[in-house]
């Protein structure tokens, strides 16, 4: 199979998963994400590589998360749950294999009988596929809200495309949630 008709595959098989609610839902889409970009052979593994300046920054952002919840500590099991199973696994499918996968792709369409037209997925292109992809998985769960994600997973993947570091957009996405969870949204 090509590596564009797996790419639309892994998709595809996300977002059934994700369409209907069922008691192994959550179980499912994390092994989906965290397993379907090993499947695809054209995927390049995301750089994990500390250096001086991406360990300063990770550094940060945990710290910044444990500050947090030491003046909220009853929200330390939701954040282990969201840096485990929400940030890590949708980070790792969203932007460090479908949105660079995407953007790497060439779309051959034929308008007329004058011959085939080739067109790259740009980059931006990718963020936005990929951002609308991520928001509409979020509405069964979350209902028409969960539309709202869409404008930080465009965030993240803009992040994501300019330092190439998953790490910092698993700290970075398991960061603002758990802001949303303490300040935004308590319960």
């Amino acid at each position: 199979m090509s590596s564009s008709g797996l790419l639309i595959l892994n998709g595809a098989i996300l977002t059934v998963c994700a369409v209907f609610d069922y008691k192994w839902r959550t179980s499912l889409l994390i092994a989906f994400m965290l397993f379907l970009p090993l499947l695809d052979k054209q995927w390049v593994f995301p750089d994990l590589k500390p250096n001086g300046n991406r360990l300063a920054i990770w550094l940060v952002l945990a710290a910044t998360g444990l500050i947090l919840l030491a003046s909220k500590p009853n929200y330390i099991n939701a954040a282990i749950n969201t840096l485990f199973f929400a940030a890590f696994p949708e980070e790792w499918f969203f932007r460090g294999y479908f949105m660079q996968q995407l953007a790497r792709q060439k779309f051959s369409w034929r308008l007329s009988d004058q011959g085939t037209n080739n067109m790259r997925c740009s980059a931006g292109t990718a963020n936005i596929i990929s951002s609308v992809l991520f928001a509409l998985l979020h509405i069964p769960t979350q209902g028409w809200a969960g539309l709202a994600v869409f404008f930080p997973s465009l965030f993240y993947g803009w992040i994501y495309q300019k330092s190439g570091d998953i790490v910092l957009l698993i700290f970075l996405h398991a960061l603002s949630n758990i802001v949303f969870f303490i300040y935004i949204n308590p319960q």
